[in-house]
Parts: C-alpha cells; sequence; structure tokens
C-alpha cells in the first residue's frame, strides 16, 4: 500500500491522457520516489512495460468481443474463448500507447474469431464509452508496469545491481587507482634520474 501511494501521481497523468507513453517520464519518477527500485531497474522495465505490458487492454479486448457477438445474436463457444484469449494476449502487446489505440483491434478480434468481415454491430456503443474506457484500462496498465518494476527489484537484490557501480569505484577511474598510479610514475621519473646521475645500475630498469 506504501508503494502505491508513490505512484498515485503516475495514476492521475494516466486517467488524463489515456496514454501510457505520456505517462512515462511521471512513472519513472513515481517508482524512483519510492526508493525500493534501483534506477538502473526502473529505466528498462518501465520503458518496455509501457510498449509491450497492456494488461487492461488484454482485459478488455475478450470482454468487448463477447458482448458484440452477443448484441448481434451469435453465442460464443469453448474455443471461441480461448481463441480470445490468445488473440488479446498477443494483440495487447502490439496496440499502441495512445488513446483509442485499440478500437482497430477490437473489430480485428471479433471478426476472425466471429467471421466478420465488417464493422459489428453494436461498436458505435463501445465507441462512445472509449474515452471512459481507455483512461481506466491506461491506470492498470501503469499500475501493472509499476508493481512489476518492484517484483523485479525484490528478484534482484540492490546488492548484485549495484556490483557495477562497485567495480567502476575500484577500477581505472577511482581516486584510489589514481593516486597509486601517479606514485608509480613518480617512481619511475627517480629511477632515470638516478640512472642519469650514475646512482643506479641500467640493469636494474630490466
Amino acid at each position: 500500500v506504501t508503494y502505491l501511494k508513490h505512484i498515485i501521481p503516475a495514476m492521475t497523468t494516466a486517467l488524463a491522457t489515456s496514454s501510457s507513453a505520456a505517462t512515462l517520464p511521471v512513472t519513472l519518477r513515481s517508482v524512483k520516489a519510492t526508493g525500493k527500485v534501483p534506477e538502473s531497474i526502473s529505466n528498462f522495465v518501465l520503458p518496455l512495460g509501457a510498449t509491450i505490458n497492456m494488461d487492461g487492454t488484454a482485459i478488455y479486448f475478450p470482454c468487448a468481443c463477447v458482448w458484440l457477438a452477443y448484441y448481434n445474436g451469435i453465442e460464443p463457444t469453448w474455443s471461441d474463448y480461448l481463441l480470445l484469449i490468445l488473440l488479446a494476449t498477443i494483440g495487447s502487446a502490439g496496440a499502441a500507447p495512445v488513446p483509442a489505440g485499440g478500437l482497430a483491434l477490437v473489430i480485428t478480434c471479433y471478426n476472425t474469431v466471429f467471421g466478420g468481415t465488417d464493422t459489428p454491430d453494436g461498436f458505435s456503443y463501445i465507441l462512445a464509452i472509449e474515452w471512459f474506457r481507455g483512461a481506466i484500462v491506461t491506470v492498470v496498465n501503469v499500475v501493472g508496469d509499476s508493481v512489476v518494476a518492484a517484483m523485479v527489484s525484490s528478484l534482484c537484490p540492490e546488492e548484485e545491481v549495484g556490483d557495477d557501480d562497485e567495480i567502476s569505484e575500484t577500477g581505472t577511474d577511482s581516486p584510489h587507482h589514481q593516486a597509486s598510479s601517479k606514485e608509480e610514475e613518480d617512481e619511475e621519473l627517480r629511477r632515470f634520474d638516478n640512472v642519469e646521475l650514475g646512482t643506479v645500475d641500467k640493469s636494474e630498469l630490466a
């Protein structure tokens, strides 16, 4: 619950824009504000989720198609339900993260499953409530992306995510390494100066 409280700005933005892509910057800030998801994980999971993780859309497609089928006097069979689930799962990943991006896919799913060739009767009712439906579905998508980011963070502890940072701190760019390199260079210069003065045998440099 505490985690979801930080996602409220992303929810309200999703409700206002009906677009996962437009909400993405707010979602990134909201997830970062929780302090529970490393930036490296949120920067990967959230843009990917805004593109292909359309939970609300996947739920909406079968419901809309089944309602249209009954409205047109068709009673779906169990095979129709299975095909709708498959098409909704695949089609939702390809749905554009913009307002009303799933309307064309609803017609496609309906015609594919129930053998139609044109816009089915009753589609105007779906079109009339699309603005409200799109806002609610976008909120579901954004919340799903944020929760998945938290799940990935829990499966990949911060110690593992921070390995790259530890490597960079002990790498060639770290202050300790730079100081050591400077000391080695000074030592080499002193040895060469001693050679020129004849105080050190040149064979010591080998």
